[in-house]
C-alpha cells in the first residue's frame, strides 16, 4: 500500500470543507457581478439568472461532497492510502466533515436561491 505525506492525507479529509468554501465564493461572486452588472432582471430557464446560476452551483457542490461522503463511508479517500493505526479516525472524520458541509452548503445555498440577488 503506497503511504502518503500528512499534507496530501490532511487535503483529503479537508475536501468536504473546500468544496464548501469553494461554493460558499461561487454565491457571492455570483452575486456580486449580477448586481455589479446589473443583469438581475435577466432569466435563465424562466428563473432569475442570479437564483438559477447559484442553484447550479448549489447541485454540484452537494453531489461533490455527497461523493466525498459515500468515499468516506465505503473506506475509500484518504483513508485507503493511510497506515492502520489512523485509517478509523481519518475515515470517520471525512464522513463528518462531508455531512457537516452537506448541510453548509444547504445553509448557504438556499438563502441564496430565495432571495433576489440585489435586494
Amino acid at each position: 500500500m503506497e503511504k502518503h505525506s500528512f499534507p496530501v492525507t490532511f487535503a483529503g479529509m479537508m475536501a468536504a470543507f473546500l468544496i464548501w468554501a469553494a461554493h460558499f465564493g461561487a454565491i457571492y461572486g455570483i452575486n456580486g457581478l449580477i448586481c455589479a452588472r446589473n443583469l438581475d432582471t435577466m432569466e435563465l430557464f424562466s428563473l432569475p439568472l442570479a437564483s438559477a446560476l447559484v442553484l447550479a452551483a448549489t447541485a454540484a457542490a452537494l453531489l461533490l461532497a455527497a461523493l466525498v461522503l459515500l468515499a468516506a463511508l465505503w473506506g475509500g479517500g484518504p483513508a485507503a492510502r493511510a497506515s492502520e493505526d489512523p485509517r478509523r479516525f481519518i475515515r470517520w472524520f471525512t464522513a463528518f466533515a462531508a455531512g457537516a458541509a452537506l448541510i453548509a452548503i444547504l445553509w448557504n445555498g438556499l438563502p441564496a436561491v430565495q432571495v433576489p440577488a440585489c435586494a
